[in-house]
């Protein structure tokens, strides 16, 4: 645990006391509205705004907190909610598990583009992982802190939703699968009809915007139209749930039923994992398949990266999680390392291309 707090703690700090410079995105945004925005001291729950956000935001206001100190607050709970939904999900070997989120790909432009939207999948992680034990105490209490998590942005709405299907609906991670698929089939032939399909239901204002800006940003906008690129990097954790599946399957045919399997209907219990740690994979993994879902049929929309990064934030905790929770192979420690260093890799690469 300790390395993993150390180099989190490095991490908060260093993102946190960046520079305020244009190069950061929306940092200058932020800065603006913090300077210059009215302030309401006022605490009131309204589902229908950020409220959280404009209540931490102007009591540090209030409080006289300087607008850098107000930034590493920003990533101290970005990536202190993280920490500590990883230490709950995967126990001791937090080590592990951080290294793969802070290296992920969306990790650093969440910690200092969208910030706002960073915080609240850092809190939507940290909810998963209290409500991943199943008793009523502990589901109760992770949905208090994804009502705050909305409170913080509303876009959010989207991987609780796949969250809340992944629980109780979606049971088999292989039809969140089928349903990933068919989703590329629909964004290729009706993309534009989905587009603003989801721009109508107004979980996200922006959507409505971005939807009607496709014409707009056709030519100038490298993020518009079929991103197979984007789509090739969301398979990764797709393939690594049908490649656990299918071998769960395949065994539970081979050699019949464990006693795991037999009590609890979970294809996989007692055979690649316990049920607890099973029954969690499939929820977190059915949870990016079915948010990234989404994001495969609006993939036409401009910025459409932007509702991408609602799916991709869980992209490291299902690779963490199963290279470390599941036995998945023999030789599963070099696995996981090869596993580690590529999704790394990945990201070193894409930003000495200049993309990351």
């Amino acid at each position: 645990m300790w390395p993993a707090l150390l180099l989190s703690l490095l991490l908060m700090v260093f993102i946190g006391l960046r520079p305020l410079h244009y190069i950061f995105g929306d940092m200058v945004n932020y800065a603006h509205g913090y300077r210059f925005d009215p302030i309401n001291t006022t605490f009131a729950i309204d589902l229908s705004k950020e409220w959280l956000w404009r209540f931490i935001r102007d009591m540090c206001r209030v409080a006289g907190v300087s607008m850098n100190v107000w930034f590493f607050i920003i990533a101290t709970m970005y990536i202190g909610c993280a920490f500590v939904g990883v230490r709950k999900l995967v126990g001791e070997n937090c080590w592990m598990a951080m290294l793969f989120f802070l290296s992920a790909f969306s990790t650093y432009q969440f910690g200092v583009n969208g910030m706002r939207n960073g915080m609240a999948c850092s809190m939507v992680i940290l909810a998963f992982a209290i409500a991943a034990n199943g008793n009523i105490s502990k589901m109760l209490q992770g949905g208090v802190v994804l009502i705050f998590a909305l409170g913080i942005h509303k876009s959010v709405m989207l991987p609780i939703a796949a969250f809340i299907a992944a629980t109780y609906v979606v049971k088999s991670p292989k039809w969140a699968i089928y349903f990933w698929i068919l989703s590329i089939g629909v964004s290729l032939v009706a993309g534009g009809t989905m587009v603003n399909f989801f721009a109508g239901l107004g979980f996200d204002d922006r959507m409505s915007s971005y939807a009607n800006s496709m014409d707009q940003y056709a030519d100038s906008f490298s993020s518009t139209g079929f991103r197979w690129d984007f789509l090739a990097y969301s398979a990764m954790p797709v393939w690594l749930t049908w490649y656990v599946t299918k071998k769960a399957e395949t065994e539970r045919a081979t050699y019949g039923d464990t006693i795991e399997e037999m009590e609890t209907g979970i294809t996989g219990a007692g055979r690649i994992a316990d049920a607890h740690s099973m029954r969690v994979f499939n929820i977190l993994a059915t949870t990016y398949i079915l948010a990234n879902s989404f994001w495969v049929m609006v993939i036409k929309a401009a910025f459409s990266n932007r509702f991408a990064y609602l799916s991709w934030f869980l992209y490291p905790v299902v690779l963490a999680y199963a290279v470390i929770r599941l036995h998945i192979w023999p030789d599963q420690d070099r696995k996981a390392g090869l596993i580690l260093a590529l999704h790394a890799g990945f990201t070193i690469i894409m930003f000495m291309l200049g993309k990351a």
